[in-house]
């Protein structure tokens, strides 16, 4: 292992080779640095799984490769052939990616879906508690499973971005829109699982609203005083009854891509102060709004048909092109719900918990959440007998330095200027390049139509999310889908990072807010508390 020094951030290489690629840091989905755990979870199970992924589409990616440095999470993309021979692999990929998105919808339904659930099963099945040998298989065995899942994950969400760029082209096209976000417009409104999930806990706010015996109870304390409180009244009971069984179907979702981090079975006190903001506010209703949503995205694709006019070629690519991108669409969140959330959140951390209680029984490990704290190197050696508490306690003390560091953006070799952008990249992660601030006023991507001034809440760790109030603006690194329900109060919203696809934008043109996406600094530049003013449509933060 090879070591290089970038100011205060230094860098080992597992392998020397690795210094000669360039690794983009990922603050979109790892706003903080992860675990050993998750580390070596995304190194051996997630790369693999792009890998597999990649040949199945002929893909001139090899894979994404995905490393923490100081437990930051960097990615680097290898190419599958050298880059002269890149033309005629594009020319082998684009007919295998247009059947992955002409059939992404009934492949979802028929393949990938049962799939992904017979595997979550078999993950929730795996026993650590016997002898070596067969604890060593199980889990090599949840190694497996995590590279196919991810394999699957990789299989949606390629040809799930690939068939809204292929509809984004048509439409401007036909329309000539300079403006980046309608032709997503017309993709809104259609029904997804953290959408069903958001309007599930409204249904029970405006439940709670109507019974001021639980409407009181949630009103005070701590979340966990609330719940307690419920259980004086009978009407308490029984509406608790039914938010357990509401946390039973949607929640398996923890508020970070992290192992470590609890979900909400686990720890209710975020669906709690959600709660909490859809009582303390008029909240719209999540079914309500989708409706006018769609009728608004049929308006426009109304529109752009009649100016088709009588071309049958072009209108039925564009049918063709609509169709397959409406059907592929809601995978964005749905994929979410069953794979980062039910699979991974839910059925992998309770399997690794359940090898961290075996091994705290055998006297090998400290406590059960040691476990994060190791690789999977370590609970290799752990089940054949190895006694792993000094490794545990060395990798929470790494751990807590790391959050300390300050990560660059890049590391390795610096990306070559002249390289071609992939346009469906950029509006996901966001534009590349450093922030353009002028005067007062923050640049970044237009993510949601619309203006509003307010109060700006910034949230550097979702630790803080409940400090956001009804009728803020959410100032945030990212967002993922378990803090959807927030999207129902909020007035606006500003990110450091994405484009008009990243979810924060998706999720916040369903619920009709203005966003600004990709600012890279408006964290840092944005007082908690100071009134900005956000528009959507620019793209700019008016900051006061």
């Amino acid at each position: 292992m090879t070591s290089q020094a970038t100011t205060s951030f230094p860098v080992a290489w597992r392998d020397p080779a690795d210094a000669g690629l360039t690794w983009f840091r990922d603050p979109m989905h790892f706003p903080a640095p992860v675990t050993p755990l998750t580390s070596a979870f995304l190194r051996e199970c997630l790369e693999p799984g792009v890998a597999a992924a990649c040949e199945a589409m002929v893909s001139p990616l090899a894979t994404l490769r995905h490393t923490a440095f100081n437990g930051w999470v960097y990615n680097s993309p290898v190419l599958a052939v050298p880059p002269g021979e890149l033309g005629a692999r594009m020319e082998q990929h684009m007919p295998v990616m247009g059947d992955h998105m002409d059939n992404l919808g009934r492949r979802w339904e028929t393949e990938y879906l049962p799939a992904v659930r017979r595997l979550t099963d078999e993950i929730e099945s795996l026993d650590f508690s016997g002898d070596a040998d067969s604890a060593r298989a199980a889990l090599d065995r949840l190694v497996e499973i995590e590279i196919e899942i991810w394999r699957i994950h990789f299989l949606v969400v390629f040809p799930k971005l690939a068939a809204g760029e292929r509809f984004s082209g048509i439409y401007t096209q036909v329309t000539g829109t300079t403006e980046e976000m309608e032709p997503y417009r017309c993709l809104q409104g259609i029904p997804n699982k953290s959408l069903e999930a958001d309007r599930a806990l409204w249904d029970l706010a405006q439940e709670a609203r109507r019974t001021p015996a639980v409407a009181q109870a949630l009103a005070g304390g701590t979340p966990g005083a609330a719940l307690d409180a419920l259980d004086h009244s009978p009407e308490g009971r029984a509406w608790r009854e039914r938010f357990e069984a509401f946390l039973a179907e949607y929640g398996h979702r923890a508020q970070a891509l992290e192992l470590a981090a609890p979900t909400w079975i686990e720890e209710p006190s975020f669906a709690v102060e959600n709660l909490r903001r859809y009582l303390a506010a008029e909240a719209a209703d999540p079914e309500g709004q989708r409706a006018a949503h769609l009728a608004e995205a049929e308006a426009l694709v109304d529109a752009a048909r009649a100016r088709i006019g009588d071309d049958a070629g072009l209108r039925a690519a564009f049918d063709h092109a609509l169709d397959t991108a409406r059907a592929a669409w809601p995978l964005e969140e749905d994929h979410a719900f069953h794979i980062d959330q039910r699979s991974l959140a839910g059925a992998t951390r309770r399997a690794f918990q359940r090898l961290a209680v075996d091994l705290v029984g055998r006297g090998r490990l400290g406590a059960t959440d040691d476990v994060w704290y190791l690789d999977l190197d370590a609970l290799r050696d752990g089940v054949a007998g190895a006694d792993l508490t000094a490794r545990a306690q060395a990798g929470r003390r790494a751990h807590a330095e790391d959050s300390l560091l300050e990560a660059p953006p890049l590391l390795g070799v610096p990306p070559d200027p002249d390289a071609p952008v992939d346009p469906g990249l950029t509006k996901f992660f966001g534009t590349p390049g450093p922030p353009v601030v002028e005067g007062a006023v923050l640049r970044g991507s237009a993510g949601s139509r619309g203006r509003v001034e307010g109060v700006a809440r910034v949230v550097r760790s979702v630790d803080e999310l409940h400090l956001v109030q009804p009728g803020e603006i959410l100032v945030c690194r990212s967002t993922t889908p378990p803090w959807t329900p927030v999207f129902a109060s909020i007035a606006g919203l500003v990110t450091d990072t994405g484009g008009v696809l990243a979810h924060g934008a998706i999720v916040a043109r369903e619920y009709a807010i203005p966003a600004v996406m990709g600012t890279k600094i408006a964290t840092q530049v944005i007082a908690d508390g100071q009134r900005i003013t956000v528009d959507g449509d620019a793209g700019e933060v008016l900051i006061a």
